[in-house]
């Protein structure tokens, strides 16, 4: 690795410092990183899209189709940003000519299988794709990246899961907000979501967690590489070698310029001194020079804070383990046992991420395998026993034997006699109980005047649209104490029998 050519500086810095680092990269080489991601992804994604809608997936399924590929996008983007890092940001078609090296020589199954759920993905990517070694000596090598540092990949990719999940939701508040009629816009949305149904309003909602995968995910590939550079950078003392680096190009400098003075003395023909004695007693001094220039150098580079200077740790300790006499034992010149190392906090707690991380996903799996056991009988068309239909709703009795069997002719006598309100509630209370105990809707007793619109409109009806108009002439009566216009009352009750034949409810019931 040619560490003179990196064109960021190298110091060592905090993990979180690192992340910031690596958005910084991103914003820096932008142009060429989304270019050739986008160049990249937009035709994965869109031959998996047609794909998927060819074989009719279903929404569910085409989303985690596309989640579940990320890992191969993201080689692309390190390609690009760990060549820009190294001062040779590679042009768009270099970056298509690494296409087959990028899916055939990075280990993409393993990152495609076992690997996909790891929490350190952003960590360990360059492993796979920039140093390749396989086997045994890779694990070693990625468990040696990911220590001390893997809680820092594992909150980056959990953040990254969020802004994946929120950016869609934000967006879709955004156009429900923005159109004409949003409770519409998001009951159709939240129907076709639960239902898992493939339409204009999920595929709205999957194009935004496109977009936010497009947007979001070279980021977090380059924070995830800075984290990388950090971690090899405090392993293999990457700036104190630069430091040795500088020092011998300083010195290889030094002899080529004595050495172009003596050629030049040898050629105009001044050759009143020993030239090469004064050459090489020069080189002589300026390596000396250089030698000792050395441990005051190293001094320089150990008085950074990052190396000197005293640290104070702080642990709770148990009660009892004051009251604990040490006994008095001979001086033990042993190594000390692994739990004394300091370093053990920080590895517990990267630990217990990890496994926080585990049960999470495990939470995920149970509550999409419940979702799917669940709703199993209703994709497939099967419903199951339906229970009784409730005896009120809303306050409101919508039991058969309490309504006339003439129910439209009793309303209308209601009307003509001045008393409204008897004769909307009656209308209501008939509508409920016909849908309920004829049409099967599942209401409940809890549920209000809303849920009802709701409930309707999902079992699409051919009788939704005078229902809502009644339930919203109801609400403005009983909420409100605006009454109808009578006309328009009188022609509710006329058509009313016709979407609901009081007569065939005692059928049904």
């Amino acid at each position: 690795m040619q560490l003179d050519r990196l064109v960021i500086v190298l110091r060592t810095r905090p993990a979180n410092e690192a992340i910031d680092l690596g958005v910084r990269m991103a914003m820096h080489w932008f142009k060429p990183l989304y270019i050739a991601w986008l160049c990249f992804s937009l035709p994965v994604i869109g031959l998996l899209f047609g794909l998927s809608y060819w074989a009719e997936f279903s929404y569910t399924a085409i989303y985690l189709l596309i989640w579940w590929i990320k890992p191969m996008l993201d080689r692309m983007a390190l390609f690009v940003i760990s060549r820009a890092v190294f001062g040779s940001a590679p042009t768009l078609r270099q970056s298509l000519k690494a296409i087959p090296t990028i899916l055939f020589k990075t280990r993409l199954i393993r990152a495609l299988t076992w690997a996909r759920f790891s929490p350190y993905r952003s960590l360990t990517l360059p492993v796979d794709v920039l140093e390749g070694i396989k086997g045994r000596n890779a694990r070693i090598r990625r468990k040696a990246i990911s220590n001390y540092i893997g809680i820092n990949a594992a909150v980056l990719t959990l953040f990254g899961f969020v802004v994946e999940k929120i950016f869609p939701v934000c967006a879709i508040a955004f156009v429900a907000m923005i159109s004409i009629d949003n409770n519409s816009y998001t009951d159709d949305l939240l129907k076709d979501l639960w239902f898992n149904n493939v339409s204009y309003h999920s595929l709205m909602a999957l194009g935004f967690y496109i977009l936010g995968i497009l947007l979001w995910e070279p980021i977090y590939v380059a924070a995830g590489f800075s984290l990388y550079l950090k971690r090899r950078s405090d392993i293999e003392a990457w700036d104190i070698e630069l430091e040795f680096r500088k020092i011998e190009k300083r010195s290889r400098i030094a002899s080529s310029t004595l050495f172009g003075a003596m050629l030049l003395v040898l050629t105009i023909g001044i050759s009143g001194y020993s030239s090469h004695s004064y050459a090489s007693q020069s080189n002589s001094t300026v390596r000396q020079e250089t030698i000792n220039d050395a441990p005051e150098k190293l001094q320089q580079i150990l008085k950074q804070p990052e190396y000197g200077g005293k640290e104070v740790r702080k642990r709770l300790k148990f009660m009892q383990e004051k009251k604990v006499k040490k006994p008095n034992k001979k001086p033990d010149f042993s190594p000390p046992p692994v739990s004394a190392n300091p370093n053990n906090a920080l590895l517990a707690l990267t630990g217990a991420g990890q496994w926080m991380l585990w049960g999470i996903l495990a939470l995920v799996v149970i509550a999409i395998a419940y979702f799917i056991i669940m709703r199993l009988p209703d994709m497939r068309g099967q419903k199951g026993q339906k229970e009784a239909p409730p005896a009120q709703i809303a306050g409101l009795d919508i039991q058969p034997e309490s309504l006339p069997e003439n129910i439209a002719e009793v309303a209308l006598s209601m009307i003509h006699s001045g008393d409204l309100r008897s004769a909307l509630s009656l209308l209501f209370r008939g509508s409920l109980s016909v849908l309920a105990h004829r049409d099967r809707v599942m209401f409940r007793s809890s549920d209000t005047e809303q849920d009802c619109i709701r409930l309707v409109k999902r079992a699409e009806l051919n009788s939704a649209a005078f229902f809502i108009k009644l339930t919203q002439l109801w609400l403005a009566q009983a909420y409100a104490h605006r009454s109808p216009d009578i006309t328009k009352l009188e022609q509710l009750c006329r058509e009313w029998p016709t979407h609901y034949d009081h007569q065939s409810q005692w059928e049904a019931s």
